[in-house]
């Protein structure tokens, strides 16, 4: 089964190069279509089993415990400064409804 991130990965790796030839450029395109094909096929497999019960999604992490996370991530940064802001504009309705 081809996952999107393959299908992502042979895109930006034929980007990367340009195609020489006629013949590498239409070899390109349709590998492309066949792993973006591939791909949707695997994703709706997917979400049928997820929704037959066979298995269970994954949770999501929680804007709270991404804030949590390592302190060197950019993404643990940037939840804090939305969880910041959060925090302000509920502060400010509260002041402004008193």
């Amino acid at each position: 089964m081809v996952t999107m991130a393959e299908a992502r990965g042979h895109i930006h790796a034929g980007l990367r190069s340009a195609p020489t030839t006629k013949t590498f450029r239409r070899w390109y395109e349709s590998e492309t279509r066949r792993l973006l094909i591939e791909a949707g096929r695997t994703a709706s497999l997917y979400q049928a089993a997820i929704d037959a019960g066979t298995i269970i999604a994954p949770p999501r992490a929680t804007l709270e415990e991404i804030a949590n996370g390592h302190p060197d991530l950019e993404s643990t940064h940037a939840a804090r400064r939305v969880l910041e802001k959060r925090r302000a504009r509920r502060e400010l309705a509260e002041r402004e409804a008193a």
